[in-house]
């Protein structure tokens, strides 16, 4: 995938901006807070996922004061063709050319993205909500249409929800309990065949990655916690351990079986990251996980995929910085990567021959246009 231009009408702070002619490599943003600069980003991830990595409430992406809002991107490969977002009233359009699209499957031939962003570097030593996100993301990333999947489980999740709160408040339902959770347990097992083949992938490619990053030879496992014994649960055994656990759920009013209540666990060197790793090991941990979900996403997409770096170069230290740009210089596809420090632009100059440059500090008021400049080394 490679984009070319942006424009962008009250999207976040900005009433109009336009970038023209990205860097088909490296593109830095630069800025200070509050300047824009991963609302740029933003723009991107939306085009690429349908969806902001920041929220999802399309009212959020709208300029305070506006009601409706567009992001305009221009690409060049895989086709070269222009996508139109609209936002308003909570809603997305899509436009290809000025065709409507309305079959996510069919957008998602254009490409994908992958973000990193400081809030991943809690990963590790974060709670289970934040690696349950990262594996739905990367089983979206390789196949875009599992999407639907997903919305299938949380509806379903929702529906049973509400009844065990009702049943717990003292309604008689359990004619439909036994309906929503048949169907409950047809889009967990789902889930969990999606997350056992994503699992098997990247026990393959996790270990190297990191070895190969940072230069080290500790030994890394990565472990599905989802309280069953078996590997894989399947729908007699998702059936036996909600049965058993029946009485408990009428009792708290909420489903305690099934996808939404995994964790994923990491060891180094059969040690559990989270209790056990310094700083420096789960930092270096979480830059091999994002660089593995880059690479699995690349073997499937289309076209190598967007890579959206936010403010990351910023909370690495030197070794861990190095060790990044260097596997970014290598990549083949377009970089765009923020950061509030100038003084990090020479860290890029050491392995890129030439990048973009969108200086947001040139601009502090709104910005309505912005030259792009080319730095050569």
């Amino acid at each position: 995938m490679l984009v070319s231009a942006v424009k962008l009408i009250n999207f976040r702070r900005f009433s109009r901006l336009e970038v023209n002619e990205f860097h088909p490599q490296l593109n830095v943003i630069v800025g200070k807070n509050a300047q824009g600069k991963t609302s740029i980003l933003e723009s991107l991830s939306l085009v690429t996922q349908l969806e902001s990595f920041r929220s999802s409430d399309v009212s959020e992406l709208i300029k305070y004061g506006e009601i409706q809002a567009s992001c305009t991107v221009d690409l060049n490969a895989p086709t070269k063709s222009r996508v139109l977002i609209g936002l308003e009233n909570k809603k997305k359009s899509i436009r290809i050319d000025e065709t409507k699209i309305s079959s996510k499957s069919k957008y998602s031939l254009l490409g994908t993205s992958v973000t990193f962003v400081p809030d991943d570097l809690y990963l590790i030593k974060g709670g289970p909500e934040a690696r349950r996100k990262f594996f739905v993301q990367l089983a979206i990333n390789l196949d875009p249409s599992s999407v639907q999947i997903y919305q299938q489980y949380e509806k379903n999740l929702k529906q049973r929800n509400r009844i065990l709160k009702g049943m717990k408040e003292g309604d008689h339902l359990g004619d439909q309990l036994e309906i929503w959770t048949d169907q409950f347990i047809g889009a967990a097992v789902q889930v969990y065949e999606q997350r056992f083949k994503i699992l098997e992938r990247l026990r393959e490619v996790l270990p190297s990655i990191y070895q190969k990053l940072f230069d080290v030879s500790e030994s890394i496992e990565i472990l599905h916690d989802h309280g069953f014994d078996e590997n894989l649960p399947d729908r007699d055994s998702i059936a036996r351990r909600m049965s058993r656990l029946r009485g408990a759920e009428t009792a708290i009013g909420y489903s305690l079986v099934g996808p939404h209540r995994d964790d994923f666990k990491f060891n180094l060197n059969s040690l559990n990251a989270r209790q056990f790793a310094s700083q420096g090991q789960t930092r270096s941990l979480v830059i091999a996980l994002k660089i593995s979900q880059l690479e699995l996403t690349r073997e499937d997409a289309y076209s190598s995929p967007l890579l959206l770096l936010d403010d990351i170069v910023s909370e690495l230290d030197e070794t861990r910085t190095l060790a990044l740009v260097s596997y970014l210089a290598d990549y083949d596809g377009q970089l765009f990567v923020t950061t509030a420090e100038s003084s990090k632009l020479k860290t890029l100059h050491s392995q890129f021959a030439s990048f973009k440059l969108i200086d947001l500090t040139e601009d502090s008021k709104i910005v309505r246009r912005l030259d792009v400049r080319e730095l050569s080394v």
